[in-house]
């Protein structure tokens, strides 16, 4: 933190004491961004944006009270908005303990050579269109973000954790006789030269030109390969289930099964700080508490369950380093590193495999309205999909305008097997990364 940041945050701590204020705490957003896009293998945009906010919160009365601003200009504002604050708040103020020394992770922002970034995305290009049914690339783009959160106590001691993220996105639009379709994909890691991008590529062109000519299937009950892609937007709506807060509040089933069978025997589910391909690598929580890898699930069995110190507090435990805010205006709430979904016995099938194995059935390649369309208190979903009628253990024709259902706690259970395949939710959300999954089978309402 500059000298001139912390003195004038400081300041500003000593200012709402003043006024009856105390346990001031600050949480810091630094945030950097770098994109560039290409069209017919030209730089077509870029952008570059980079932003601090500041979070301060206090104690007055015993009421919690708060605000933002963006600059370290007018600070008097700012006393007067917490003013505002303070009359209004009913909520009760639990403060974070003043850290006992400065920790700082420090990185600094290292986005791709923009020309290097081009070049690739050109190349990327190029692959999509070897599939003859592509008309257009209507998204080509490398983005890489980069974070720094700092949580400062009235003291002014700095606790620094910074993590960054490279992503490409890739849209078609496919073309074939009087039916047109579109598909996208993406893929992330910390840096561009992880990312595979003329595979993603080549993936996104195959999925566009496997939706031309799709139609709804007929209702009834099919074995169903959750794409990887799918099976981790799908997931990644379930995180709740596994949250302290959550069971507290009867709102996750899980509650009190801790060391009990969820899931089939070969399924582990971990969350890990450290996971290369993951995209946010902390050092701790939004609290301070550390993070480090844990298992939800192990061996099928439910083992961890995550904490905030809110939630922890209400079981007499310590935050279990999952105290992490959604936007910086927001209280800590429950949040995750990267989560990844795996076989306890490392045994993992090829799609062909998969597909061999479930003779016949279907491969659902897209969800849509996904939050919308889940439940996390009962576990049920339906959802509308997309994807292949597989016969005989191959892919023959499209769907389309189907929509699936059944519940997450039975899905877990009927897990018949993991694809070789893993994938990561899109850039933006929160990181969950699954292969492709085999299930018994979901009820579909088609025809």
């Amino acid at each position: 933190m500059m000298t001139s940041e912390k003195t004038v945050l400081c300041e500003l701590a000593q200012r709402l004491k003043q006024e009856g204020f105390a346990d001031v705490r600050f949480y810091i957003e630094r945030t950097e961004r770098f994109g560039v896009g290409v069209l017919d293998g030209k730089r077509d945009s870029a952008t570059r944006a980079k932003e601090n906010a500041y979070f301060v919160e206090a104690g007055k009365d015993g009421k919690r009270c708060c605000t933002f601003f963006n600059t370290l200009d007018g600070m008097e504002d700012v006393v007067e908005q917490m003013q505002i604050s303070a009359s209004a708040s009913q909520e009760d103020y639990q403060p974070l303990p003043a850290f006992e020394q400065e920790v700082s992770y420090h990185t600094d922002f290292a986005p791709a050579d923009e020309l290097e970034a081009i070049k690739v995305l050109a190349e990327a290009e190029s692959r999509a269109r070897e599939e003859k049914r592509i008309a257009a690339i209507s998204n080509c783009r490398y983005n890489h973000s980069w974070k720094e959160v700092v949580l400062m106590d009235e003291n002014g001691t700095c606790m620094t954790d910074s993590t960054q993220v490279a992503s490409v996105s890739i849209g078609v639009v496919s073309r074939e006789d009087s039916d047109t379709e579109i598909a996208h994909g993406g893929r992330s890691a910390a840096s561009l030269a992880q990312i595979d991008v003329n595979a993603l590529a080549k993936e996104v062109a195959q999925l566009g030109a496997q939706r031309l000519h799709a139609k709804p299937l007929e209702s009834g009950r099919y074995a169903v390969i959750l794409q990887n892609s799918a099976a981790a937007e799908l997931l990644e709506a379930y995180l709740p289930i596994f949250y302290a807060s959550e069971m507290q509040n009867k709102m996750s089933k899980l509650a009190g099964k801790q060391g009990e069978q969820i899931a089939c025997a070969d399924l582990e589910l971990i969350e890990d700080p450290e996971l290369p391909t993951g995209r946010v690598h902390r050092h701790f929580d939004d609290e301070g508490c550390p993070v480090s890898k844990k298992y939800l699930i192990h061996g099928g069995k439910l083992e961890s369950v995550l904490y905030n110190r809110r939630s922890a507090a209400k079981e007499e435990k310590s935050g279990s380093g999952n105290g992490f805010k959604a936007n910086i205006q927001s209280s800590v709430g429950t949040g995750v590193t990267n989560v990844a979904l795996q076989s306890a016995s490392g045994s993992y099938l090829s799609m062909e495999q998969l597909c061999e194995k479930m003779g016949s059935g279907i491969i659902v390649t897209d969800l849509e309205g996904v939050f919308a369309g889940v439940n996390t208190i009962n576990g049920s979903f339906s959802l509308l999909s997309k994807g292949m009628l597989v016969e005989n253990g191959k892919p023959v024709k499209p769907f389309c305008e189907v929509t699936i259902a059944g519940n997450i706690y039975t899905m877990l259970e009927e897990i018949e097997a993991l694809g070789d395949d893993p994938a990561p939710t899109a850039s933006g959300s929160q990181f969950v990364q699954t292969p492709s999954i085999l299930l018994k089978g979901l009820t579909v309402s088609g025809l």
